[in-house]
């Protein structure tokens, strides 16, 4: 009876002992669950200090590789995770440490979206160190004005940004050159992009593409796209 009783003594205590190791087991496995893992945040500004909302923020990561026979080295870029910015301007994204891209940075562009028209190209802002650190990140933005804004700011005060000719404004903004054509009539040429509008009023009454053909001025020279986001092996 004392043997049967102790038995079981025993072996109450044996999963007594096993539920508390699993209790003291937990945050150590949360803890390497989220190793690796880095925050990255900030804001998008505007030269008055205003937080700009929507504005789309692109994680990448670069690497120089050997080719297969190790005659030329090739350098890969790829999109790792993108955000936009919320209505203060401010943007958080979670990464995690990726020992084959040593290189990362923060675009704060697409060519869909970003308003070239209004805004300068951003530069991007290498972080690689600070994300092999393992610590929070912070990094802040403030998007210029373009030289000529004030001036399509003045047109599109004349030209509601609803209406055709406004629509132009704020895709293309200034025209090269604008030239009379007849009565209450203007044509208003866009070299870079390679087209030309005759404009009566705030509307459109052509569309004329100049010799060469239309181009696309959405990706500015040297701003080259990365990859689509694949994971690789490292070679």
């Amino acid at each position: 009876m004392l043997t049967a009783r102790a038995g079981r003594r025993d072996g109450w205590r044996a999963r007594r002992a096993a539920a508390v190791l699993c209790i003291l087991l937990l945050p150590a496995a949360a803890w390497a669950e989220e190793e690796g893992r880095v925050s990255i945040h900030g804001r998008v500004i505007d030269e008055t200090g205003a937080g700009l909302a929507g504005q789309v923020v692109r994680l990448l990561k670069s690497r120089t590789y050997l080719k297969a026979g190790g005659l030329r080295s090739l350098d890969q870029s790829v999109e790792d995770v993108r955000t936009t910015t919320d209505a203060l301007g401010f943007f958080e994204i979670a990464s995690r440490r990726d020992p084959s891209f040593p290189y990362v940075y923060l675009w704060f562009y697409d060519p869909k979206t970003f308003d070239l028209v209004q805004y300068r190209l951003p530069e991007d802002r290498e972080i690689s160190k600070r994300v092999r650190s393992g610590r929070p990140v912070q990094v802040s933005v403030p998007l210029q004005f373009q030289p000529d804004w004030p001036k399509v700011k003045a047109l599109l005060d004349t030209y509601s940004p609803g209406s055709q000719v406004g629509q132009v404004l704020r895709s293309l903004g200034l025209p090269s050159s604008r030239a009379p054509e007849g009565p209450g009539r203007e044509v208003w040429t866009y070299e870079k992009a390679g087209v030309a509008y005759l404009v009566e009023g705030p509307k459109v009454i052509e569309t004329r593409t100049l010799p060469g053909g239309a181009r696309s001025a959405a990706i500015p020279p040297g701003k080259d796209e990365p990859e689509p986001a694949v994971r690789v092996d490292t070679p």
